[in-house]
């Protein structure tokens, strides 16, 4: 396992490095399968970043944090890590011991699509060509925007994990995206 350690407008002291490696240390206990380790601190303005990210073999974990210090921005970090490490590891001995993680309500959504010129049906009724039915997944705002960005669709139905509310992120006209979000 390979620990780097960077600064960006920040010189990284040996006590500094000395220090990441140590709490890094009592971080690891929490990961089976570490592959890399990359800690990079910043300084922008006034604001002390400490970004660290694990890359493993079945999982990738990063954690940003600010602080008045680089002390104070790193122990918020490694702080921030150990929590999704423990809830990560608990979610793995449910699996194990036959648990269920909570249910996430996924639901099936019918889309209709219409051919064009055949909207509506003898009486004036409209007319369903077709119907797919499409699982509504928990993903950020940020994320469904690059999953539609990479997506031959033009539209991703998903429930936002801010809001837990379902929304609905579409492609333009002009190249950019919309977001239809409920008010209730």
């Amino acid at each position: 396992m390979n620990i780097e350690v960077s600064g960006r407008k920040y010189e990284v002291t040996d006590k500094v490095r000395k220090m990441i490696e140590q709490k890094l240390e009592k971080v690891k206990k929490y990961f089976h399968d570490i592959i890399e380790i990359r800690c990079v601190l910043k300084v922008e303005k006034y604001r002390n970043i400490c970004e660290v990210q694990i890359h493993g073999k079945e999982h990738d974990v990063a954690s940003r944090q600010e602080g008045e210090t680089m002390e104070e921005a790193i122990q918020m970090a490694i702080d921030h890590l150990k929590l999704q490490a423990q809830k990560n590891r608990t979610k793995i001995s449910d699996r194990r011991k036959g648990k269920k993680a909570p249910a996430v309500a996924v639901t099936d959504w019918q889309v209709q699509v219409f051919e064009p010129g055949k909207f509506r049906e003898p009486d004036n009724r409209p007319r369903i060509v077709t119907t797919t039915k499409l699982p509504v997944r928990p993903l950020s705002i940020e994320q469904a925007a690059l999953l539609l960005d990479g997506s031959k669709n033009d539209f991703i139905v998903f429930r936002d994990l801010d809001t837990e509310k379902v929304s609905v992120i579409y492609r333009r006209k002009d190249k950019n995206f919309g977001l239809i979000a409920p008010e209730f």
